[in-house]
């Protein structure tokens, strides 16, 4: 699982346990504080799914609740208004299921808001739901079969073909060779941009990531691995000239243990570019 995925069951932590409550944190004065606090806005706590986006077009972050309500698919989203939390869409049914391989969010369709990503199996078939949020109301402008198996080591999330929109990355294990499919939306349908059972590695990873970890103009995936205790990695790109795959380059030894608390993928030295987080038990 990767900081961008969020995979759950049909039934998984479904059913409301209790009532929801809230806190934020923020820097305040120099110091990080509770910038809000509630026991209770107003909904249930269980959930298939917590997402962030800006889901409304409110210009901030907001928070999506997906929900399994007997079996139909439930969403709230809560935002940040007049300096406390509003539900500020729900509803008990979007008219689909809930049960997923995987939750991602995105402009996938490329209209400037965050879009909501269902992934599940239709016997075995890999299919894909995009929710949006349109004049009050969730629509669902994406719903089709994508045509390929539903087996991945990961999901992620990014413009690698440098499109302007999101597209879906599903990696896959050949027999212990690397496999990649790519999916954009194209004319409200989500096709298939890029195919290959073989991208000359191997499926095994300690973590996934997604970023612009070198100067590009797409998003670039690292895979990292452990190489007998110690951390290598390889790093995929859109290779260009007219060619929509994926690339391995720059790969190598780190020289650092394979072990970690969380991998997080960030600017974190303020240079433009995607850096890895590596936090460790010492």
């Amino acid at each position: 699982m990767t900081d961008q995925e969020i995979v759950a069951g049909r039934g998984e932590n479904a059913e409301a346990s209790g009532t929801l409550g809230l806190n934020y944190y923020g820097l305040s004065d120099g110091k990080l504080q509770t910038v809000f606090s509630s026991a209770d806005v107003g909904q249930g706590s269980g959930a298939v799914a917590w997402l962030t986006g800006d889901f409304t077009g409110s210009g901030h972050t907001e928070i999506a609740q997906l929900w399994d309500n007997g079996g139909t698919l439930g969403l709230n989203v809560y935002g940040m208004a007049g300096g406390t939390v509003q539900t500020v869409f729900e509803s008990s049914d979007l008219g689909q299921g809930s049960g997923a391989l995987a939750w991602l969010t995105g402009d996938f369709s490329d209209v400037g808001t965050t879009e909501i990503a269902q992934l599940w199996d239709d016997n075995g078939t890999l299919a894909l739901t995009v929710y949006r949020y349109e004049h009050g109301t969730i629509v669902a402008p994406v719903g089709n079969d994508l045509g390929q198996g539903t087996g991945a080591v990961a999901w992620l999330t990014g413009d690698f073909f440098d499109r302007g929109s999101t597209q879906i990355v599903q990696l896959w294990d050949n027999d212990g060779t690397l496999g990649a499919v790519v999916y954009g939306v194209v004319n409200g349908t989500a096709e298939t941009l890029f195919g290959s059972s073989d991208l000359g590695q191997g499926s095994g990873a300690v973590a996934w990531l997604a970023g612009n970890f070198s100067e590009s103009d797409s998003t670039q995936i690292a895979q990292l691995w452990d190489n007998g205790g110690t951390l290598n990695a390889f790093i995929y790109d859109n290779y260009g000239n007219g060619n929509l795959g994926l690339n391995p380059f720059r790969g190598g030894n780190l020289g650092q243990g394979p072990g970690a608390l969380a991998w997080l993928a960030g600017n974190f030295n303020g240079s433009g570019l995607t850096q890895i987080a590596q936090p460790w038990d010492s």
